[in-house]
């Protein structure tokens, strides 16, 4: 049961995470908030068809459950960002909270160390909790949205955790089976919010290792330390083990043996040849960056940066190698060391090293160094610095004469310290542009960060900037195949369409398997009067991507231009296939078989796309103008009245409610009225001659 004093704990855990994040939850979306929920189809497609728990369970392995929170936050919100940051930040909280559960539970076993908690006023579990909820290292998971994969993984992670020790001691076959189940049902969400759960059985095992029930007897407990002591060497060894037999693993892979579907993909993670990195210069530069970017953002966390330019190990003969590697096997064979003195910093030390196998051990991965990889197992961090506090002030409580002065001093200035540091990164965080420059300052020789600040200059229309930063991008990397994409974007929005086709055929000429390049170089060709070599580019564009659909609607277009109207329906069909719920595409569709003066055909594709979004004004004017041919002025009128209360702008409407007053009603005074409007509000529109004469003739 929760008592009093941790009700306080857990409200002062909230409260300093909502002051340290407070304002963070107005900061724009970033980077793969574009790809990943801003631009994701399927986001319009789940208001009307929510994801079902089988859909969910089917598709773990893609993250389904961060996908569906996601989902959750469009279908209550639309895509405000407000309502996104919130629920990132209330994981978060949560996270925290469970971080005090779980080392309230682990400090049962503290027999285990020489040291009591019971002579210390420090609460570990409070001061672990605090400590993770304002760390600075932390805010790209929680200010970046497309993080919250690992805020529910690690979330999820402790859940297990939690539920399976509480489990393991409940008397009550009852309980125990509740907390095994809810344990095994949390390990399958965390699967299917990120992989990082894969350790969490191993931190499990060690747990179990390090904790055994206290009815053990002597001798089990004698073969436990010795399986410990195993089991660690194995953890040490075993990124090197794998080393040695990766190229083997390659030769394995390349023979003419057929393995089963999830044993190939296995082989394949550990025979790592993704570009250049190989997996041993991978794990060489990794002993690098956890040394000398993790640890040292950890203990001084100033200076972060969203894409930090971390250099490539050059081998063993690099010498910060060979220091990092010192370092860390010092590290672990001090957890062996502590593992009989204090085996709650013992498990802190394997805590951290085991929850950062997945991204920093053999597997390459784009980026060497990311912030985000630091969250769980900086949890084994807080383990040991809580842990070392406590058994610091147990030691000097009596000897000391200001022991209180000196505990809060110790622990609030570095709380203090790291909430400010925490909302002075949240302000660089507000919108892309101030995140991906101080990325720049920062990286001044990486070209990603260059490239990514002009496309956020790009989305604010700040042209001059956007070409600069662009431009800075290609001087480092010459061949850098997305920024010449971008700047061609760019000079295309300053219609310098010359510079814009050069830019995409450098693209090209880099990197021929590049679909949106060959899609934007058509638009180009075809802004430029060229329709032949427009409809080259966008079908290399499908024929790279099958559903490319946006390049099937360009083409369709042309072909509706060109009155190659079969053509153009089967293009436009052909798009529909991919797009089933864009009603744009239906109102070209009507409009061709307008065309080849098929009504019927053309009613029934306005119609598909008025039902599809009611409040569509092209839609709904078609259909209008359908009724007026078909001579249903009524209804044609009441159609029209529809659009003017949707777009009180629409000149089309007034003035073709003032050629329906004029046939219909007789009324020449009312259908002036409505001339008039529809001139007053574009007066260059390509009938404004031929009304101008009504509005003369109908006047006398």
């Amino acid at each position: 049961m929760i008592n009093r004093r941790e009700t306080c704990s857990f409200a002062v855990i909230f409260l300093i995470s909502l002051l340290s994040y407070f304002n963070s939850f107005e900061n724009s979306f970033h980077y793969d908030d574009y790809n990943y929920i801003l631009n994701n189809e399927a986001f319009k497609e789940y208001v009307n068809h929510p994801f079902s728990i089988k859909q969910t369970l089917s598709s773990l392995s893609n993250r389904s459950v961060t996908l569906t929170s996601l989902y959750l936050n469009y279908s209550i919100s639309d895509f405000n960002v407000f309502s996104f940051h919130i629920l990132n930040f209330s994981v978060h909280t949560l996270t925290c909270l469970l971080i005090f559960i779980l080392f309230k539970e682990i400090s049962h076993f503290i027999q285990y160390s020489k040291t009591s908690l019971s002579v210390s006023k420090i609460n570990m579990p409070f001061i672990g909790g605090l400590l993770f909820a304002v760390h600075p290292i932390n805010t790209q998971t929680v200010t970046y949205i497309s993080n919250r994969s690992t805020l529910l993984a690690t979330f999820f992670y402790l859940l297990f955790l939690i539920t399976f020790i509480r489990g393991s001691r409940s008397k009550s076959y009852l309980n125990q089976s509740l907390l095994f189940f809810l344990s095994l049902t949390s390990l399958v969400l965390g699967y299917g919010s990120k992989l990082i759960v894969i350790t969490a059985p191993a931190l499990l095992i060690v747990y179990c290792l390090f904790f055994p029930s206290p009815k053990l007897s002597i001798s089990k407990k004698h073969v436990i330390n010795k399986l410990t002591t195993g089991i660690a060497y194995c953890i040490i060894a075993s990124p090197f083990l794998l080393i040695a037999f990766s190229k083997h693993i390659t030769n394995l892979l390349s023979a003419d043996i057929k393995f089963p579907h999830y044993a190939r993909t296995i082989l394949m993670a550990l025979s790592i040849t993704k570009d250049y990195f190989s997996s041993a210069i991978y794990l060489l530069t990794e002993l690098k960056v956890i040394v000398f970017y993790y640890m040292k953002m950890i203990f001084f966390p100033f200076n972060q940066n969203v894409d930090p330019d971390f250099p490539i190990a050059n081998g063993l003969t690099d010498m910060s190698v060979l220091c990092s590697l010192f370092l860390i096997a010092l590290f672990l064979t001090g957890g062996l060391y502590f593992q009989k003195k204090n085996r709650l910093i013992a498990f802190g030390i394997f805590w951290f090293y085991l929850t950062l196998l997945p991204t920093s051990s053999i597997i390459p991965l784009l980026d060497t160094a990311a912030e985000h990889r630091v969250y769980l197992p900086y949890i084994g961090i807080i383990l040991i610095i809580s842990v070392s506090l406590n058994n610091f002030f147990s030691k000097h409580n009596k000897s000391s004469r200001f022991p209180g002065v000196i505990c809060l001093v110790s622990i609030l200035l570095p709380l203090l310290l790291f909430s400010s540091l925490t909302i002075q990164r949240n302000f660089i965080w507000k919108d892309e542009v101030s995140l991906w420059n101080d990325a720049a300052k920062k990286s001044p020789w990486k070209p990603r960060p260059f490239n990514n600040v002009g496309e956020a200059y790009e989305k604010e229309s700040n042209y001059q900037l956007a070409v600069e930063n662009l431009k800075k991008a290609i001087s480092l990397a010459p061949n850098y195949d997305y920024a010449h994409n971008n700047l061609g974007t760019v000079y295309g929005k300053l219609n310098q369409l010359d510079l814009a086709i050069k830019e995409y055929k450098h693209v090209l000429k880099v990197n021929d398997h590049f679909p949106t390049a060959h899609f934007n170089l058509g638009k180009a060709y075809e802004m430029k009067g060229v329709p032949d070599e427009a409809i080259k580019e966008y079908y290399l564009a499908i024929k790279k991507q099958h559903d490319f659909y946006q390049a099937y609607f360009n083409l369709a277009n042309i072909y509706s231009r060109r009155k190659e109207y079969q053509k153009a329906i089967e293009t436009y069909q052909e798009f529909l296939k991919y797009k089933a719920s864009e009603s744009a595409a239906y109102v070209e569709l009507g409009k061709v078989f307008i065309k080849i003066e098929k009504i019927d055909e053309a009613f029934n594709y306005f119609s598909t796309a008025a039902k599809l979004d009611s409040n569509y004004v092209p839609a709904k004017i078609a259909i209008g103008n359908i009724f007026m041919m078909k001579g249903n002025l009524n209804k044609a009128e009441e159609i029209f009245q529809q659009v003017l209360r949707l777009d009180a702008k629409n000149f089309t409407a007034y003035n073709n409610l003032g050629l329906i007053y004029l046939q219909h009603e007789k009324d020449p005074s009312r259908a002036v009225y409505h001339f008039q409007k529809s001139l007053e509000i574009n007066p260059s529109q390509p009938n404004a001659k031929s009304i101008m004469e009504r509005i003369k003739k109908y006047s006398q």
